[in-house]
């Protein structure tokens, strides 16, 4: 999910950046700049999210101290009563489309390069003095340019050599083909995103408006040209990958011939990139009140909000609404540096004080115990933590935990009888060695309901074990059992 939320950051930037270019700057002559302007554009929709900035104050770090979570909450498991053993998780078919819909722009980039390679492979072919090679093909192929070959049929070889020898080594000297395989690549990975290839076709647009600029300027007659091109406007297949004499709009080729040259300050209209960029600086600014270079773990880096169905069973478990922030994990890396954070009753996640810890009141029968200990002691890893590093996973991941439990919790005929239902939360430790121990109960419903909930608990198959500096350590979990009648 993470590359689903990276890649939706990454759209809205293409999709910001294409309507500032489209209306700015698409009309413009300045073709090389142009040409820059959305490479840059592109590079800087990928790297802004990526961009993350500290705003650090004066408020002191938790110092000699280490806080512990008393809960990671799993996802909620129902059983009994005709419904579902467990819902559908929607992330793991979001997942699935998403990674399809690459594959299939790969695949269908990759057969577009196996069609250049082949033509290229049956041609005849003559190295030119610049050491571009032309490849003659007997097929009806429309003239094109890729990497250092210029494709062209026997018939426009007879009568069109010049003008298409001239256009597309422009096209070869300028590099243009680099700038559509990263293109394309990238069109790959944000293959749902209409701007991405919106932009690419801009930039499509661009390699044709200065390949046919090099032309005019060569000395061939502007006029001659422009029939070449209506007649050619028809011609025969064409290649994704490749520069296409006749790939761009013939309008719009046309019409950027005659208009007249662009000012030079016409430049300034591209400076759109600045409050874009700005606006990512502050979209994804990290105000933290820390002192000096606090680390977070990467794991959490984006965790902004708790999500919705772990806060609100956490509320469930605590019995009642949170009035005051509430301690949720700290984060301790390899340095011993260490972030101690919190929930807020909405659920947002943030970075806490030493002054924030002293007001926090929690109820002590609840979610949060506190491990104090001196931070210059050595690394514990018999202790119980409950984020780390690297978390304990279940054979097949979190929906495979669920489907494990729901088919193998029993739910007793007597509570069933008695018409017994609720939620039972039950806690348990992943041990170093990955296996279930230490299974108790957080919170109960029935001593039938909660004896059944703790021996599917207990019968867990082992998990790959957490781990925190290089080193196995034990992790705690809850899971809530839904027990439901019909």
């Amino acid at each position: 999910m993470d590359a689903i939320v990276y890649s939706l950051k990454v759209s809205v930037f293409l999709i910001a950046f294409y309507l500032m270019f489209k209306s700015l700057m698409s009309r413009e002559t300045l073709h090389r700049a142009n040409r820059y302007l959305i490479l840059g554009s592109i590079g800087l929709s990928f790297a802004l999210p990526l961009w993350h900035i500290t705003l650090n104050s004066t408020s002191s770090a938790a110092g000699g101290h280490t806080i512990a979570q008393s809960v990671v909450m799993l996802q909620e498991v129902i059983v009994g009563g005709g419904a579902p053993s467990q819902t559908f998780d929607w992330r793991v078919l979001a997942v699935a489309v998403f990674y399809t819909g690459i594959g299939i722009c790969l695949l269908r980039m990759i057969i577009s390069i196996m069609g250049v390679l082949r033509i290229i492979r049956r041609g005849e072919r003559q190295t030119l003095p610049d050491g571009t090679v032309l490849v003659i093909t007997d097929d009806e192929q429309a003239p094109f340019s890729w990497i250092k070959y210029i494709i062209i049929n026997r018939k426009d070889h007879d009568e069109n050599l010049q003008e298409i020898l001239t256009h597309e080594q422009a096209h070869i000297r300028c590099r243009h083909s680099i700038d559509v395989l990263v293109c394309d690549v990238l069109c790959c990975l944000q293959w749902f995103n209409p701007a991405m290839w919106l932009l690419r076709r801009e930039l499509c647009a661009v390699h044709e408006y200065e390949a046919d600029k090099a032309v005019l300027d060569s000395g061939i007659n502007a006029k001659q040209y422009q029939i070449l091109l209506i007649k050619k406007a028809a011609g025969g297949k064409w290649y994704s990958i490749a520069n296409s004499f006749n790939h761009s709009k013939l309008k719009y080729r046309i019409t950027m011939m005659s208009r007249k040259k662009s000012s030079g300050w016409t430049m300034a209209k591209a400076l759109y990139v600045l409050p874009i960029a700005a606006f990512a600086a502050i979209a994804f600014a990290n105000c933290s009140k820390t002192e000096g270079e606090i680390t977070k773990n990467p794991d959490l880096q984006n965790l902004e909000k708790m999500p919705a169905d772990q806060y609100n069973q956490i509320l469930e478990l605590m019995g009642g609404e949170v009035k005051e922030d509430m301690l949720v994990f700290n984060y301790e890396d390899a340095t011993g540096e260490m972030t101690v954070t919190s929930m807020s009753p909405d659920g947002t996640v943030r970075p806490v004080s030493d002054e924030e810890l002293e007001k926090m009141r929690v109820p002590d029968d609840i979610v949060v115990e506190e491990l104090i200990e001196e931070s210059e002691k050595d690394f514990d890893n018999d202790q119980v933590f409950m984020l780390v590093e690297e978390m304990p996973e279940f054979p097949g991941g979190d929906l495979e935990l669920r489907k494990f439990i729901a088919e193998n919790v029993k739910y007793p005929a007597e509570a069933k009888e008695k018409k017994i239902k609720g939620k039972v939360f039950v806690q348990f430790v992943i041990n170093k060695d990955g296996n279930v121990e230490d299974v108790k109960l957080a919170r109960g419903v029935d001593p039938l309901l909660d004896e059944a909930a703790m021996d599917v608990v207990k019968s867990l198959p082992q998990w790959k074990p957490g781990r925190q500096r290089g080193q196995n350590v034990k992790v705690s979990f809850t899971v809530p059992i839904n027990f439901q009648l019909d």
